[in-house]
């Protein structure tokens, strides 16, 4: 197993400042860390030290296969319903869209974090069970990361794994895993046979490409399946692990299936998949203890106290 440098680390919502060009002593191991605030290794001077920011760790650990489900006519009971299929996602599309997701999540929690960005050359898991693939990726993860002395310096270690669902959720297809698109092309209402439901009367929600709900016939639908993983960076114990689950039916306006064969309806799939990903991974990062143990704050009406009340 070996870590490898993510390509694209940026933030363009982070506040100026230097950026420190970290790379491990392990030949195995790059990675590119971001900072705000003075030089690098030096203090602002004539003031007080400022408070030591934590420090993250982000690992993107999805690997690079997106998935593909359509239903499918049957005609008996004990054939499966779906047709599966996967893709390798090029440039490691996969786990740059899981950073992405974990350093807005941080970056929204705590802006003067510093994060340390990490992807992951995914293991082999045949001859373990889906179910399994979790918990047996996270050990591989913790064997490789207890070889990085530069955990140490870190606070926590926030990692991004493919998550399995084997139930049916939302109109979606069960047995699913990680990135991928679900196609609906089969006709789930209003198709020409029922007496007296019009166009648009009747189907599934769905949204179209200019944000409307309309009742669709048939939809695809982005899914994305994550686990989000916090560790102590000193001792690899997980703190928490919560598992994401999210989807988003979209349809064409014309109530036929969208042609995924045009740029155009490609680039807006794409669009979605990238803020589906994100707000994903971003819901999961907020449940986790990370999120949890900032307090919330709510403001009311304006009322007027008196300093010493007569009782």
């Amino acid at each position: 197993m070996q870590f490898i440098r993510p390509r694209v680390v940026s933030s363009a919502r982070r506040r100026p400042g230097p950026k420190c060009l970290s790379i491990a002593p392990a030949a195995a191991l790059m990675f590119l860390s971001l900072t705000t605030g003075p030089t690098c290794g030096q203090q602002m001077s004539g003031q007080e030290a400022p408070v030591k920011p934590r420090v993250y760790a982000l690992l993107g650990a999805v690997g690079a296969q997106f998935s593909l489900v359509s239903e499918v006519q049957t005609t008996g009971s004990h054939l499966s319903p779906y047709r599966r299929k996967t893709i390798e996602a090029l440039n490691d599309v996969l786990n740059r869209l899981a950073l992405h997701g974990l350093d807005n999540a941080i970056e929204k929690l705590e802006p003067e974090s510093k994060r340390i960005y990490l992807t992951l050359a995914f293991p082999t898991m045949h001859g373990v069970a889906p179910p399994q693939r979790e918990t047996a990726l996270m050990s591989e993860i913790q064997s490789a990361l207890k070889e990085m002395p530069q955990r140490l310096e870190w606070d926590r270690i926030v990692v991004a794994t493919p998550a399995y669902g084997a139930l049916e959720k939302s109109g979606i297809a069960g047995k699913l895993r990680g990135f991928g698109l679900f196609i609906e092309p089969l006709c789930q209402g209003g198709c020409g046979t029922l007496p007296g439901v019009l166009l648009g009367e009747d189907g599934v929600e769905a949204m179209t490409s200019d944000d409307k709900i309309i009742r669709a016939r048939t939809y695809i639908a982005p899914f994305s399946y994550i686990d989000v993983w916090v560790l102590d960076a000193k001792t690899l114990t997980v703190l928490d692990r919560q598992e994401g689950f999210d989807s988003q039916k979209l349809a064409d306006p014309s109530y036929k299936p969208l042609d995924l064969s045009q740029s155009a309806a490609q680039n807006y799939l794409l669009g979605r998949v990238s803020s589906l990903v994100e707000r994903s991974v971003g819901d999961a990062v907020t449940r986790s203890v990370i999120g949890s143990k900032r307090g919330k704050v709510e403001f009311g009406d304006i009322k007027e106290v008196e300093p010493n009340p007569q009782k």
